[in-house]
């Protein structure tokens, strides 16, 4: 296995504060970009006051949120918002390849950063911007969390919930609105430095989550209808696809058209004719009597005793794992998945690894910068002086 990265000689300059700009710089320095976190002085990243905190210990070295989001990056502090440090960060400019930055519209120019500005630095230099809601539109100026971009964005409303199809709209946990923008981000830059000349990439939280709706909004353009409360009923689903067990959670998927074999799956042969079992408009008009029939027989099994019989008989079912689960899981074991890596302030760290996997340039584990941890290096490189780098940061500029 070769030790060549894949994007070596990329230099990435992450202003990223949220989730998903974060993310699209991970994915950079993961696959080898050399990618610099610049931060402000003092307190660095707001991502370093998120939770969860290792041992549950408030320091801004020790935020689980920001570590997976920023392996592999270096760490400098400087004070974009004074002129001074604007300046260094412009010829910080000169050597790079990509700037990605997630402020609210406008702000860039503001501080005399922006992309018209840049590209007079660099010519080839590719910017993207990530925004809730893009650099123009009437919502341009609004504020906005995961939770609303998943809900204005239309996935909220065509999530299948469990007991309350017609009334309660769901939503996924976890942040999957940013770490969706922030994969289209990475797709969207690569795209552009590909092209091999320079762009603004104009990205936005409530465009990324509704361009991924699968054919929902296909749906609705064509045909005029949306799917919403059952959009798996042609397959026989009752509303609630998801049903407790003995140690958790099974996902159930009873076919297309007859399960008869459920019948043997939970030890009740005569139960084969049962009209629930052989007509998926049975079990989707009258899903608290399918629930009646099988969960007393799955509430005495454990999730993976359910499976392997489930599956022998060809009935798609499947266990749902928890996080704590997959840490053990033997797929995930094999593949070696997680990785493991030293952290100056936390010992020994294990995180979720390569979402995907080069066989000539693999992805590399590595752990988040400390604060300012390469604020010295990286401006040597550009040019500054010991004296120098020690005058700015008398100043508080780094």
């Amino acid at each position: 296995m070769g030790e060549e990265k894949a994007l070596a000689g990329l230099r990435v300059l992450d202003l990223a504060n949220n989730i998903a700009g974060s993310y699209c710089g991970k994915l950079f320095a993961d696959f080898g970009a050399d990618v610099i976190k610049v931060e402000p002085p003092k307190d660095g990243n707001p991502l370093r006051k998120r939770v969860p905190f290792y041992k549950d210990e408030k320091d801004k070295e020790k935020s689980g949120m920001f570590f997976y989001l920023n392996t592999n990056k270096k760490s400098i502090t400087l004070d974009i918002t004074k002129k001074e440090g604007a300046d260094v960060f412009k010829k910080l400019v000169k050597d790079a390849n990509l700037i990605i930055e997630d402020f609210e519209p406008g702000k860039m120019k503001e501080l005399g950063l922006s992309y018209d500005d840049l590209k007079q630095i660099n010519p080839d230099l590719v910017m993207i911007s990530i925004t809730w809601f893009g650099q123009d539109g009437p919502y341009k100026d609004y504020k906005a969390t995961n939770f609303t971009a998943y809900g204005l964005g239309g996935a909220m409303y065509v999530m299948r919930p469990t007991k309350w199809p017609d009334i309660r709209p769901a939503v996924l946990g976890g942040y999957q609105a940013e770490y969706t923008a922030g994969l289209i981000g990475y797709i969207t830059s690569m795209a552009a430095l590909a092209m091999g000349k320079s762009a603004w990439i104009d990205l936005s939280v409530m465009e990324a989550v509704t361009s991924t709706l699968t054919g929902i909004m296909g749906d609705y353009a064509y045909l005029g209808f949306y799917r919403r409360t059952l959009p798996w009923a042609i397959h026989g689903f009752p509303t609630q696809e998801n049903y407790p067990c003995k140690d958790g959670y099974v996902n159930l998927t009873p076919g297309i058209g007859g399960t008869q074999a459920i019948a043997e799956l939970i030890g009740k042969p005569e139960e084969k004719d049962n009209p629930l079992l052989v007509k998926a408009g049975a079990r989707v008009k009258e899903p608290e009597k399918f629930e009646a029939l099988i969960l007393p027989w799955l509430k005495e099994h454990t999730k993976w005793e359910i499976t392997e019989k489930a599956q022998k008989l060809r009935l798609a079912f499947a266990p749902i794992l928890s996080p704590g689960e997959l840490f053990d899981d033997p797929q995930l074991k094999e593949r070696e998945f997680f990785a493991k890596v030293n952290h100056p302030e936390m010992d020994e760290v294990t995180y979720a690894g390569a979402p995907a996997k080069l066989s000539e340039t693999p992805w590399k584990e590595g752990r988040a910068p400390l604060l300012g941890e390469h604020t010295k290096e990286v401006l040597s490189q550009a040019g500054y002086s010991e004296d120098e780098i020690n005058a700015l940061k008398e100043k508080g500029i780094v």
